[in-house]
Order: C-alpha cells, then structure tokens, then sequence
C-alpha cells in the first residue's frame, strides 16, 4: 500500500510540474514598453533649443527611437502624465546621444537631448529652474 502511495505521488507531482512548464511555455513573448512607431512625434520647445545646440538633428532622433537601448536608469515608466524613456545609441554619423521622450497616448514627445561624448553650454528656457532644485 505505501509503494502504490509513493507512486500516486510521484505521479500527481509529475502532472502539476507539467501543467506549470506547459503554461510557461504557452505565455506570450516579452514586449517592449516603448513603442518605436508612434503615430505622431513632436518636439518640445526646449527639446528643439537642445537639439539645436548640441548639432542633433531631427533624423537622428528618429535613428536613436528606432534602433537605441532603453536606459532604465534614466527612464520612469510611472511617470506621470506621460511615461519618459530615455534612449540611448550611437549614429550612423557616429554621434553618441541620448534622447529623452514622454510616451503619451496620442504623441510622443522629445523632452531633451543630450550628446554623450561632448559637453556643450546650452542657455534653453527652463535651464534656470533645474540649477535651483
């Protein structure tokens, strides 16, 4: 009696561990937060006076959006009103960029940019209120 216990078991283990790989099995791929193609992309004031300063241009946005790695360290997918990633990568001009972007439903904006490799002395509205937090 206790052999055929061991099997019942055995075999009710079996069944929930095969019920548990086949679920993960069957789960949907991982998607990415950040959607890549959003129907409409604007630019931000500041973003533009940023861009401007650091000889970013609005091609490269786009590159970086399509091809850049998310830095999660610098994105707040919580954020609010918009979620803001911050995408980061090397152009084809070989320029290396960062590029913050506010994900909202109905548009997606540029917020900043930055150039990784070079330093440069931007004086854009609202560069005031940041020295001061």
């Amino acid at each position: 009696m206790k052999a055929r216990n061991v099997i019942a078991t055995l075999f009710l283990l079996l069944l929930v561990a095969g019920f548990f790989l086949r679920r993960r099995w069957q789960e949907p791929a991982a998607r990415e937060a950040f959607d890549r193609h959003p129907s409409r992309l604007t630019l931000t004031k500041h973003a533009r006076c940023r861009m401007d300063c650091r000889h970013i241009s609005e091609s490269e946005i786009r590159e970086i959006m399509n091809k850049g790695i998310i830095n999660l360290a610098k994105s707040d997918p919580r954020d609010k009103p918009c979620p803001t990633y911050a995408l980061q990568g090397t152009t084809e001009g070989g320029e290396s960029i960062r590029v913050i972007f506010a994900q909202c439903s109905d548009e997606t904006r540029v917020i900043t940019t930055y150039n990784l490799k070079q330093d440069f002395e931007c004086h854009c509205p609202g560069d005031e209120r940041k020295k001061h937090r």
